[in-house]
């Protein structure tokens, strides 16, 4: 069994399911889900990623078991002890998968890393400093600035490894 999630961890995957679900559900453009709920791979192949969000088109792939299939997008909030598995393990499982988007936000260092599968392998996308501005096939309109626990701004960084 996994450790518990940190504070730190709860308050960035509250934040931008908050901010996903505004931009996405609000606007009717389709659904964001969140832990506990599986992404079902195949038989004995399902993860419980932190945020999924999947569009109109594809909502039938919502079961009362999970998703099975690949979601628009897939949101990650790394940790120290889950870093290298959220950037290895889990990326390749997505990318197999087919999910077009991936985001892995780090809490810590206040980064966004935006990856978008493109022609079977991923591309690294990269995002403005002080805003989760970031340049997104899947929602190219979204963005939320990065505050801490007590409101006051934070620099909000997003790597570029095109």
């Amino acid at each position: 069994m996994a450790p518990r999630p940190t504070d730190v961890h709860q308050f960035a995957n509250n934040r931008l399911q908050t901010y996903l679900t505004m931009h996405v559900e609000f606007a009717g453009m389709g659904r964001v889900i969140g832990p506990p709920f599986d992404l079902i791979f195949g038989p004995g192949d399902t993860v419980q990623p932190d945020v999924m969000v999947m569009l109109q088109e594809h909502l039938d792939r919502i079961t009362r078991k999970g998703i099975s299939g690949a979601p628009d997008l897939v949101v990650e909030i790394a940790s120290p002890s889950t870093a290298t598995f959220d950037r290895g393990d889990k990326l390749h499982a997505y990318e197999r998968a087919g999910v077009p988007e991936y985001w892995i936000a780090d809490p810590y260092a206040h980064t966004v890393e935006v990856l978008a599968l493109t022609g079977g392998s991923t591309g690294r996308k990269g995002c403005s400093r002080d805003e989760l501005y970031c340049r997104r096939p899947l929602l190219p309109s979204f963005r939320c600035r990065s505050k801490n626990s007590s409101g006051e701004k934070e620099e909000c960084r997003c790597t570029s490894r095109a």
